[in-house]
């Protein structure tokens, strides 16, 4: 017969592998069950963020229609400064905006404000590129190489690039010889470094082909770029444009602003910290149904600190 202290000793140790795979098995479904909630979390607030940056979109539109369509007579002065206070302009200052409880920031910037890069000559992109800091002998060549992608024929410019410079380089593709239908295209150009594509990104634009580049509203670079100014001068210039009031002088209440088309930049603010982003152009329609149309949204952008001026707060 077995000895009981060996029976009671294979017993135990059955038992010790009984609840040893029980814990494993609890930890694990513990796990899943953080992971799932965590998921659903993270979904529900992505789909949240989604409804309230079109309800950010409808609230610009209706800012930037309100005044449009404002009376004629003239304002007292308490109601002339306020409306200073309140003019939204599409130079990129970013507003703190409240909406069933949630914090957002809402920056607008006027779309043909921006460079057209299937319009824009080599000179121009190159001028434009050495303002955001790419060396001279840097810049001329990747200019010409976007201009060599865009056109249709096979001839290379100075210093450009078609196919067989991208076949040299060990590139599966050439130029496109066609227009640029999106600007992440950039980052197929012979030359392009992610760096610069980030630089150069949102100084461009596709939008508003044949039409002219509203400088009124400007960033620096593409001011400094078109009208001959150092980098410095033209954030000076436009930080006198953008001030609130003038000394001596009445602020820049006005109701031309570009448009019709507009590049929306939504932000959520999550303890005070940037989260969720969102970007959209807008074109409005005023009279019309709907008096506004998206033509594109983007979400899952890099929220990155700003330059801009001091925030602006409105509640909806």
């Amino acid at each position: 017969m077995p000895h009981p202290t060996r029976q009671r000793g294979i017993a135990l140790m059955l038992v010790m592998w009984v609840l040893t795979l029980l814990t494993v098995m609890a930890v694990s479904m513990t796990a899943v069950q953080r992971t799932e909630i965590a998921l659903t979390d993270n979904h529900v607030a992505e789909t949240r963020f989604r409804v309230l940056s079109d309800a950010a979109i409808a609230y610009t539109a209706l800012q930037f229609m309100s005044l449009d369509s404002a009376p004629d007579e003239s304002p007292s002065p308490a109601d002339d400064e306020e409306a200073k206070m309140s003019v939204w302009r599409p130079n990129g200052s970013p507003r703190i905006w409240h909406f069933a409880g949630a914090e957002m920031t809402i920056s607008v910037f006027n779309e043909l404000s921006r460079i057209n890069l299937n319009q824009a000559e080599p000179a121009l992109l190159a001028t434009l590129l050495e303002v955001l800091q790419v060396p001279e002998d840097q810049a001329e060549p990747l200019a010409a190489a976007i201009v060599d992608w865009r056109d249709e024929d096979d001839l290379v410019l100075l210093n450009g690039a078609e196919d067989g410079d991208y076949q040299n380089a060990g590139i599966a593709f050439g130029a496109k010889d066609e227009p640029f239908i999106a600007i992440e295209e950039l980052r197929q150009v012979f030359g392009m470094t992610q760096d610069v594509y980030r630089r150069l990104a949102p100084e461009v634009t596709l939008a508003g082909e044949g039409e002219s580049l509203v400088i009124e509203f400007a960033s620096p670079a593409v001011l400094a770029a078109t009208q001959g100014l150092s980098l410095e001068d033209a954030q000076l210039q436009i930080a006198e444009r953008d001030s609130t009031t003038v000394p001596g002088a009445q602020g820049p209440l006005t109701l031309d602003r570009g448009g019709p088309l507009y590049r929306i930049q939504v932000t959520e603010q999550l303890s005070g910290q940037p989260g969720r982003r969102m970007e959209a152009l807008m074109e409005l329609m005023p009279g019309q149904q709907p008096p506004y149309l998206v033509h594109w949204r983007r979400f899952g952008l890099d929220s990155k600190a700003s330059s801009a001026p001091p925030l602006e707060s409105e509640n909806g």
